[in-house]
């Protein structure tokens, strides 16, 4: 064997093992505490992901698809195993099947036949490596990636409700992206939630977290896994951007998944139990599939449109705006590939379509059986479907609340959003180096049918996102598919001094990204310079420890045994442990109607008795929150009201909740009580 050849085949295992030898360092002296989370719930959470992709292995073999080198068995395994373990996980667990040990059955059996099949791919592989080695050199250039793979793993054991400011506090991931999965785990099926519209969303990363949490016994104890299957894919997503540009050579590859391990992105994601980083990773696999696509020969180009379609499809299963972003613009894409003729075009178009449809299919024959509408709760106007809790007026509400605000319509302004937002991010989670190497890929390529297609897609993820969003920052995440695909092809194989200059933009606009990634870390985990360790420790919230949640302590833990709450306004329901009623605010809230509907307030008190209800707990920062933004609050529900309760002798103060001497309060805890009750009438 040639020198290089055994050098390079060196470096292949010791960069890998150098590179995790980093990664743990980092987070063993930034956090000790981290590094045994580390080794237990994201142990845990590995298993899940690898065991879903090891049994992927299979569905690869069984798609003929021809010698492949064992890179896209794997990645491509993990991809179609991972989408077809969360739909699993929604057919069982619409069945009421979610027994720990069940899962816990199901996946190490996954888990082994996986390993079988892998034995098999290393005895005997499809095909050698399709490409030569890179340089030696390069292999060491992913330890640039280092840093950002530390900070992932960091913030993900961070418990939810911590990060980030500008999300809330994760406050998404406490009403449903993790709530949801802890109301399935605890009926012991998923059903329809009257009381949380969110419910109804595609939720492929929320069956990942529930599939933690049933493995793990409980939704707070499951919750840190969670978060790290979270972390897991933002891995995956890298991977896959690898595999995208790895099809036109080695380190074509190496430097397009650099572009994407130093986004700020998935560090960014990673803090938060969103859908977005699962989203990501079946994107840009769909993304690599059709670059692959591009170049099949035997006619198994097809096949990989398919693929492609699936991916596709699980993606849009992750979160609605997938349909437009991801789906819409990779379609148009194909329509413009390298195929014979245009019959042929639209064949492949036809068939990337059919594909989507059948892996979001579960969704859509899902939220039929529930509400009467495939895609509900949009396209209210088209489906006549009003379940419990939903209304014509609700409908009208949601979709005038998600869409572009009237003072965002000008065109200059969604522009602007563009570049304030996106591109000129103050938290810059893109950074420079990515949209200068892309634009400038995408000229100096131009040429390139495959170059003009993800120029394509760029151009229309852009217009869709300023046309039909209401232009979150976040949602723009899906332009790191095209934009790293684009930066990569234009430094190729680094082989003229202006494609080696294309490296150094690259490394520079890492250390940038890594700067502001490091700066929003340190401003979330530090207080007077020293870092607050708090990862694992979702009971800081439970016992009511962090600032704002006071409250949780005192209902949790200092409530009589059987005490049922009534939340008010609050809807991040997740680290309440008793039982608490609530519901969003798109949702019918049957307080809200007790309440219009009474004559007096005697009506209100029965309400309350007749539902069992022995505490009502307000929140009323949250109410005027909501009161100053596009979502609104019911009218009825007053300061006023309450202290009508209290003069009529139905409600008593318990517990008024502050955070300081001087600070107005943030809620207020209130005990149903059984007194000599007046009639005043409700004030209009």
């Amino acid at each position: 064997m040639p020198e290089r050849d055994v050098q390079s085949g060196a470096a292949s295992w010791l960069v890998p093992v150098a590179g995790a030898a980093a990664v743990l360092l980092i987070v063993a002296v930034e956090s000790p505490r981290a590094l045994l989370f580390l080794v237990t719930d994201g142990v845990v959470a590995l298993g899940i992901v690898a065991t879903a992709s090891l049994a992927g292995l299979w569905l690869v073999s069984w798609l003929c698809l021809g010698e492949l080198p064992l890179r896209w068995h794997l990645l491509l395994g993990a991809g179609l195993g991972i989408g077809v373990l969360a739909l699993s996980a929604l057919v069982l667990g619409l069945a009421g099947l979610l027994s720990r040990t069940l899962w816990c059955t199901l996946l190490a059996a996954a888990g082994i036949s996986g390993i079988v099949k892998l034995g098999m791919l290393c005895r005997h592989p499809t095909s050698k490596s399709d490409t030569p080695s890179p340089r030696r050199v390069w292999y060491w250039l992913w330890l640039v990636a280092c840093p950002f793979a530390a900070l992932t793993l960091l913030v993900a054991m961070v418990p939810p409700g911590v990060l980030w400011v500008e999300e809330g506090g994760g406050y998404d991931a406490l009403e449903y992206h993790l709530q949801m999965p802890r109301e399935h785990f605890e009926a012991g099926r998923i059903e329809y939630a009257e009381h949380n519209v969110y419910a109804n969303f595609p939720a492929n990363a929320e069956m990942l977290y529930l599939l933690a949490m049933v493995v793990e016994g409980g939704p707070l104890a499951g919750v840190t896994a969670a978060k790290l299957i979270n972390a897991w894919m933002a891995f995956l997503t890298v991977g896959a951007a690898w595999l995208a540009g790895r099809e036109a050579g080695p380190t074509t590859g190496l430097c397009t998944g650099l572009l994407a391990a130093t986004a700020g992105w998935l560090f960014y994601l990673s803090g938060v139990a969103y859908a977005e980083n699962t989203m990501l990773f079946f994107a840009m696999l769909s993304a690599a599939a059709m670059v692959r696509a591009s170049k099949a020969e035997g006619g198994t180009e097809l096949r990989w449109i398919i693929i492609a379609g699936l991916l596709a499809g699980f993606s849009a299963g992750c979160k609605y705006t997938a349909l437009v972003l991801i789906v819409m613009p990779l379609g148009l894409a194909i329509l413009v590939g390298r195929w014979s003729s245009q019959p042929r075009r639209v064949t492949a178009f036809v068939l990337f379509s059919l594909a989507g449809v059948v892996s979001f299919a579960p969704w859509m024959l899902k939220n039929l059986a529930f509400t009467g509408n495939p895609v509900f709760p949009l396209a209210g106007s088209v489906f006549d479907s009003f379940p419990a809790g939903w209304s014509a007026e609700l409908a009208e509400h949601f979709a005038r609340s998600h869409a572009p605000s009237p003072d965002e319509s000008a065109l200059s302004v969604r522009a602007g959003a563009m570049w304030s937002k996106v591109i000129a991010d103050r938290s810059q989670r893109f950074g420079p180096a990515v949209f200068l190497l892309a634009v400038v890929g995408l000229v100096a390529n131009r040429r390139r049918r495959l170059v003009l297609q993800f120029g394509l897609v760029l151009l229309v993820q852009m217009v869709l996102w300023m046309g039909l969003t209401h232009l979150y920052a976040r949602f723009a995440v899906v332009l790191l598919v095209p934009l790293v695909i684009l930066g990569g092809r234009f430094m190729g194989e680094l082989s003229t001094p202006v494609q080696k200059m294309g490296l150094v933009v690259l490394l520079g606009g890492g250390l940038w990204n890594l700067n502001f990634a490091v700066d929003i870390y340190r401003q979330h985990l530090y207080a007077a310079g020293r870092r607050i360790c708090i990862e694992g420790a979702p009971e800081l919230f439970t016992n009511g420890q962090v600032p704002f949640t006071e409250h949780l302590g005192v209902i949790n833990h200092e409530l009589p045994e059987g005490s049922k709450v009534l939340l008010i306004g609050e809807a991040r329901a997740f680290y309440f442990l008793g039982d608490v009623d609530y519901c969003v605010v798109f949702n019918r809230s049957p307080f809200v109607e007790a309440v219009e509907a009474a004559d007096d307030l005697s009506a209100v008190g029965a309400w309350l008795t007749a539902k069992g209800y022995t505490h009502v707990y307000v929140c009323q920062s949250e109410i005027e929150r909501l009161r100053r933004s596009r979502y609104g609050f019911p009218a009825v529900v007053t300061r006023e009201l309450f202290d009508r309760l209290i003069s009529a002798g139905l409600l008593q103060p318990v517990r008024v909740f502050s955070t300081g001497t001087g600070s107005p309060p943030y809620g207020v805890l209130y005990e149903v009580s059984v007194g000599r009750i007046r009639r005043p009438d409700i004030p209009r």
